[in-house]
Parts: C-alpha cells; structure tokens; sequence
C-alpha cells in the first residue's frame, strides 16, 4: 500500500479567489456550463479565520484578509463540472452584498510563479481545439469578458499581432498535422494545449488526451485504482 493514499477518493475540488464574482460565476456557469452546488456568503468570525489562515498569522503575514473583526466577508461557490468541482472564494467589504468587488489585489497567476496553479479543462476528442479557443475568445467577448484572451503558440509581439495570427496558432498539438514536418512526439504522442487567463486572472488550460499519451493516462488511473482501492473511470 502507498503512503495515505487508501484514505483518500481522488481530487475533490480546486478553488480559485475571484475579483468579480458575478463576472465568474457567469463565466464558469453559463460559458462553461457548470452546475452551482452549494455557496455561502458573509462567513466572518474566528473559526474561518483560524482554518484558513493560521499559518500566516503566526508567520506575520500582514497581506491576508481579518475575518476576524467581521469588515471583510467571505463568499464561496462550488460548481460541479460532472468530474471535478470549482470552488470560487470572494472577499469584500461586509457592508456591501456578494456583487461587491474584492478586497484583494492581484498577484502574479502565471506558473512561472512558486506555489501558483492552474486549472484545465479536457475539451472532447471529437472538437477541434483551435477552432475552440477562437469560440472562447468570441464568446467572452460578447459577454463583456474581454480580458479572456488566449495564448497562440507563434511568437507575437504586440496583442494586434497576436490577434491576426492564423487559427492554426491557436493550439500546441502533440503530433503531425497535415504538411507538417513529421517528428517524434514520445510518450507525450496526442496531447494539446492551450493556455488562456479566466476573468480575474487565473491560469486557465484547456486541453485534449488523445493516441499514444491517452493510454498512458487511462494505465495510470487504472493502477491508482488497483493501489487504493477506487473506481474511478469504472
């Protein structure tokens, strides 16, 4: 048996802390088509303080929010997306409603950061990603979400540049596209991706698993599986 893991059934969440939650709420729910869950707002008081952040007070961490004195409040929102769930955290001033923006400022969200994540979603098999991503951008658009802008994989020096790149530019794939040079992919042979910053910032990938890399994935959940006694997949 592994470590801890026969106590564990898999990732249960990942959560995000959000500038706007009602941009994000629109953005994770209609864009995406997530599923609200459960949510609470106003969560002050010592107890949520304690959880969330004891290890910073004790470090003397002035940059985190006081729960304590009940200024600031606490919104949470979980969203299923049918295999994992998103869980959206907003702080703000307890005189105004959930709509209010956060009191937080922003800090760096690419992964060249220490500590700093992503989110990926799994876009189907049968959807090409490059025509994905230019959906992505329109749509955002149309909402008044400009600031969901996605990475092109050519070089570009300025947004109008990036802008007028080729459809094509929009996704790395991970193997040989037509009138392209054949190379070896390795193990890596069927993946693609695509990195975009979601409406307060966060790291954002979409991405597909498919040939040689899809097996490898299917073989690792199968052994998770077998070690820890889960059914993932099944």
């Amino acid at each position: 048996m592994a470590g801890l893991g026969q106590y564990l059934h898999g990732v249960q969440h990942i959560g995000i802390t959000v500038e706007n939650l009602a941009q994000s709420l629109e953005f994770y729910l209609e864009v995406f088509g997530g599923q609200l869950v459960v949510g609470e707002s106003n969560m002050t008081g010592d107890t949520i303080q304690n959880t969330l952040f004891q290890v910073e007070e004790l470090a003397e961490d002035l940059s985190i929010p006081n729960l304590r004195d009940g200024a600031p409040a606490l919104d949470v929102r979980f969203i299923s997306f049918g295999n994992t769930v998103v869980e959206l955290i907003h702080f703000r001033d307890r005189q105004f409603n959930a709509e209010a923006p956060s009191l937080l400022g922003r800090s760096p969200s690419h992964i060249g950061s220490i500590g700093r994540k992503h989110l990926s979603f799994e876009v189907k098999e049968t959807i090409d990603l490059t025509e994905f991503a230019t959906k992505l951008e329109a749509e955002c658009r149309r909402r008044g979400i400009p600031n969901v802008v996605c990475n092109r994989v050519v070089r570009a020096r300025t947004a109008a540049e990036r802008d007028s790149l080729p459809t094509s530019a929009n996704a790395f794939k991970f193997w040989d596209e037509p009138g392209q040079p054949t190379q070896d992919w390795g193990e890596f042979e069927g993946w693609s991706l695509f990195y975009c910053k979601g409406p307060s910032g966060e790291q954002l990938e979409f991405n597909q698993v498919t040939r040689n890399v899809k097996k490898l994935f299917r073989q690792g959940r199968e052994t998770y599986n077998q070690i820890n006694e889960t059914n993932f997949g099944v």
